[in-house]
C-alpha cells in the first residue's frame, strides 16, 4: 500500500532500519510492517518481544560497525536473523540473566555470518535468507553443554514416536483455522492466533499477494501433513506450516516473477517442504536439534538453482 511507504519513509532512520529489519523475516522491507510484526510478538509474550528487540538491535549495530554497504543495512538486510535468533535462543533454552548476552553474541555472529553467505551464493544469484539464522542458533545450542551458565530447555527435541496420527476427520473444523494461523505465526516461534493474524495483515500492507501466498503456505502446511497422516498435535499448533508460509512467500512472490507459473511452483515447493522438513526432523531428533526453517532455505535454494537453468521460469 503506497500510504504505507510514506510513513516507513516519515521514520526516523534509525528506528525504521530496525523495523525494516523485523519486517524483512517475511521478505517485508517495510517499517510499518515490521512495528505490525514486533507489536505482534509483544502480544504474544513480552519475553519474545524484547528477545527479538535485542536481537534486532544487535545484528544491525554490528553491520554498521562491520562497515557493511549502507543500503543494505537500510532494507533491513542484516536485522531479520537477529529477529529470529532472539526468539529462537529464548524458547529452546533455560532462561537465565545470561541467555541475554548469549542472544547479543549470537545476533552479532548472524550478521557475520550472514555477510561472508552472501558473498558466497552472489554469483549464483542465491539469497542466504534465514540460513544464517539457523546455523547460528544450531551451533549456540549446541555449545551449552560445555558452559556451565547455560541448560538446554524441555522444549528441544526428544526422540520419540508420534502417538497419535492425524487424518481428515480427526481435526476438528474450528482446529483448522487455528492450526493455519499458528502456521503463520510459528516462524517467529509465536504460539498464538492473534500474532498470527496480525502478521498476515502486516504482510498484506506491503504486498497482497505475498499475504496470499504466506496464507496458502500455512494451509498447505496443514493439509499436506494430514493427508501423509503425520503427528496430529505438531499439524494443529502449527509447527508443519511455517516453512511452506516462508518457502511459497519466496518462490511466489519474492524471487521470481509472479505469475501463474510461480504460483504453481510455490505449491508444489510448499509441499515439498513439508516433506523435508519431516526428513531433517528424523536426522536432527536424534541429537537434540530442531529443523528450525531449514526445510524452507533448502527446497527454495533447490527451486531457484533450477529456475536459474530454466527458460520459462525466471527470477524476478
Amino acid at each position: 500500500m503506497d500510504w504505507s511507504w510514506t510513513v516507513d519513509k516519515a521514520i526516523p532512520r534509525p528506528l525504521r532500519v530496525i523495523f525494516r529489519g523485523v519486517g524483512q523475516v517475511f521478505f517485508c522491507g517495510n517499517a510499518v510492517t515490521g512495528l505490525i510484526f514486533l507489536a505482534a510478538l509483544y502480544v504474544g509474550g513480552i519475553t519474545a518481544g524484547l528477545a527479538a528487540t535485542v536481537g534486532v538491535v544487535s545484528s544491525t549495530v554490528a553491520a554498521y560497525l562491520l562497515g557493511f554497504p549502507d543500503d543494505e543495512i537500510d532494507a533491513g538486510l542484516y536485522g531479520f536473523n537477529g529477529t529470529l535468533v532472539g526468539p529462537c535462543l529464548f524458547l529452546f533454552l533455560e532462561h537465565s540473566p545470561q541467555l541475554w548476552l548469549y542472544v547479543v553474541f549470537a545476533s552479532i555472529l548472524s550478521t557475520i555470518v550472514l555477510a561472508a553467505l552472501m558473498r558466497i551464493l552472489q554469483p549464483y544469484n542465491i539469497p542466504a535468507s534465514t540460513s544464517p539464522f539457523v546455523l547460528t542458533c544450531w551451533m549456540f545450542m549446541a555449545a551449552v553443554f560445555a558452559f556451565d551458565s547455560f541448560s538446554r530447555g524441555p522444549i528441544l527435541p526428544a526422540a520419540s514416536i508420534p502417538t497419535e496420527v492425524a487424518y481428515i476427520s480427526m481435526i476438528p473444523v474450528e482446529m483448522w483455522h487455528v492450526a493455519v494461523s499458528k502456521g503463520v505465526s510459528e516462524v517467529m516461534f509465536a504460539d498464538s492466533v492473534i500474532v498470527g493474524v496480525m502478521f498476515l495483515v502486516g504482510i498484506a500492507i506491503t504486498s497482497f499477494r505475498g499475504a496470499v501466498m504466506a496464507l496458502s503456505g500455512a494451509i498447505v502446511g496443514v493439509i499436506t501433513p494430514v493427508l501423509l497422516g503425520a503427528d496430529k498435535s505438531l499439524i494443529e499448533m502449527g509447527l508443519y506450516a511455517f516453512n511452506p508460509v516462508l518457502t511459497m512467500m519466496a518462490i511466489g512472490w519474492v524471487f521470481l516473477k509472479p505469475s501463474k507459473k510461480s504460483a504453481v511452483l510455490a505449491f508444489l515447493a510448499g509441499m515439498l517442504t513439508v516433506v523435508c522438513q519431516a526428513g531433517l526432523a528424523n536426522f536432527l531428533t536424534p541429537i537434540g536439534l530442531p529443523t528450525l526453517t531449514f526445510p524452507f532455505v533448502l527446497v527454495m535454494w533447490m527451486f531457484l538453482f533450477a529456475a536459474s537453468k530454466s527458460k520459462y521460469w525466471g527470477n524476478s
